[in-house]
Formats: C-alpha cells, sequence, structure tokens
C-alpha cells in the first residue's frame, strides 16, 4: 500500500493521477486534511484524513502502508515540526520506505526561507531508520510564467538574482517523476536532484520573457531590500509566500545555490523535462495580454 500525503494539493494530485495511470488506484491512498476533497479523484484509492498536527490522525492514516510519500507542506512556519511528526508516525506504522520532497541545497547557510525546514526534516529523515529517499526538486517553471507576464507588462524584469543560474522545470515533471520513482521502488538511502534541462540567468531569462511577449524586456538589478519593497513588502504575491520568499530565492539564486542541472528526470522517466521556452509558449497569449 502507497500513501500520498498533501493529496489535495496541486502536486499532490497530480502524482496521484501519475501513480494511477501506471499501475492503477487499487491500493493508493490520498492522504490528506480534507479527504473529502480527495475521496472521489482516483478510482480504487482510498482517502484518508492526515494532519500532521494531529498524531492520531497519522496512524490511522499510515496503517498497513508499505510506502509513504511525505510532501512538504505550505506551513513555513512551523511545517518542519509536522513533518517530523510524520515520519515518527511512519516509523511506528512500520512503514518500509518514506520519500520526501525537499529543494536544492537546503543545506545551513542557504538564505531561502523553506531552507530551514527542508533541511530539519531530511536530517530527522536520515536519523530516523527509516528507509527512504530524499527527492530535491528545482523551482517550478510555472511561476516564471506570472513572472514573463509581469515584465512583459513593465518593459522590464527586476529581480535581486545578480548573475545566479536556476534551471526550472514544471510542477508536472516533477509530479511524473515522482510517480515514476513511486512504482518503481528502491533508490533507499539516496538524495536525487531534479532540475530543468537548462541553467538560466536573469539576463537569460529577460531574453526569454521578451520573446514570448514580442517586446523588449530589460534586466534590471536592484538590492533586496529595494526588491522587498517593490514587491509590496507584504506576504502576499504571485506564489504562495509572497514577497519575503520571492527576495530569498532570489539570494540563494545569487548566491549560486540553485546552479545545478541534473539529467534524473530522465533517467526515471525516460523522456526529458519540458523546456521553459515551451512552457512560456504555452502560455504566450496571456504572457502578451499583460504586455
Amino acid at each position: 500500500m502507497l500513501v500520498i500525503t498533501g493529496a489535495s494539493g496541486q502536486l499532490g494530485r497530480a502524482v496521484a493521477a501519475e501513480v494511477a495511470a501506471r499501475r492503477g488506484g487499487e491500493g493508493l491512498v490520498l492522504a490528506t486534511r480534507s479527504p473529502a476533497a480527495v475521496a472521489d479523484a482516483i478510482p480504487g484509492a482510498e482517502a484518508r484524513r492526515a494532519d500532521f498536527g494531529d498524531p492520531a490522525s497519522l496512524a490511522d492514516a499510515f496503517a498497513g502502508a508499505d510506502g509513504v510519500l511525505l510532501i512538504s507542506t505550505d506551513d513555513i512556519a512551523d511545517r518542519a515540526t509536522g513533518q517530523m511528526a510524520a515520519i515518527d508516525a511512519a516509523k511506528a506504522a512500520g512503514v518500509g520506505h518514506v520519500w520526501y520532497t525537499s529543494m536544492l541545497s537546503p543545506e545551513p547557510g542557504n538564505p531561502a526561507i523553506i531552507a530551514p525546514s527542508h533541511w530539519a526534516t531530511e536530517e530527522h529523515l536520515r536519523a530516523s531508520g527509516v528507509d527512504h529517499t530524499i527527492v530535491r526538486a528545482g523551482f517550478y517553471a510555472d511561476f516564471q510564467v506570472y513572472e514573463a507576464a509581469a515584465s512583459a507588462a513593465s518593459g522590464e524584469f527586476v529581480h535581486n538574482r545578480g548573475r545566479g543560474r536556476c534551471a526550472y522545470l514544471t510542477r508536472a515533471d516533477i509530479a511524473r517523476t515522482l510517480a515514476a520513482l513511486l512504482v518503481a521502488g528502491g533508490r533507499a538511502g539516496e538524495t536525487l536532484s531534479l532540475t530543468g534541462t537548462e541553467s538560466l540567468d536573469a539576463v537569460e531569462l529577460a531574453a526569454r520573457y521578451a520573446e514570448v511577449a514580442g517586446r523588449p524586456v530589460e534586466p534590471v538589478e536592484i538590492g533586496d531590500e529595494e526588491l522587498l519593497e517593490a514587491l509590496g513588502g507584504s506576504t502576499e504575491g504571485h506564489n504562495q509566500y509572497g514577497a519575503r520568499l520571492t527576495v530569498s530565492i532570489g539570494q540563494a539564486i545569487r548566491a549560486g545555490l540553485l546552479d545545478l542541472v541534473t539529467d534524473t528526470v530522465r533517467e526515471l522517466t525516460g523522456s526529458a523535462p519540458e523546456p521553459l521556452e515551451a512552457v512560456l509558449a504555452r502560455h504566450a497569449a496571456a504572457i502578451r495580454q499583460r504586455g
């Protein structure tokens, strides 16, 4: 039996669908705080309640499981505590293998505000004694669509990344890679890194935004505090974490911590991840509308 946590979220739903496409829904458990939301999502699958803040729910969610995909939650402030509780619950339930979705280079010193919680969870998993695989994924190419649209509207790509680089990949590519890994099994003790096929800096991104927008886009580098102010200095933004996360990710890119290209997606799935150009082209109409 395979349990996927966070199954009502975008990544969780996508992974579950990919797993079911490969092996059917039998023996698949969709674990979430809102099981009613996924009750009919996958034929043959079972929906169970799993709240990382409620240990009793985790014992029930993981009962009988051979493997658990632990998808990192969106509660930055306290998610390490809940994720470590989930690892403990999986161990207590006799789960044979835990897969965890982390980020690239989460080691101490990474300024991205999501890094410490990922690192703490990884360390707890490594110390747990449970067979495990850590899957570190690059940042979503999906979010670059918002960035391209804003750049098309203003004619400027305002950033704090310096000449740092990042190889973006889509949520869909991460999902199908995770599914292939879950279905194949194995890889215990490994830390895998998922990235796009090309690591791009701000100048190269601006050129790609200009191409899809059909108008010039100038890369404009500013300081961290300036960017925070430009983004409104709030916790709301084009992604759910808002301005502070955007600035901190820029710092991590500037420091060279995300400049990595691997062939892991192709290795596990048989096909390369979708290039950023193709992602932007799929959304060209919306991007140009902003411009």
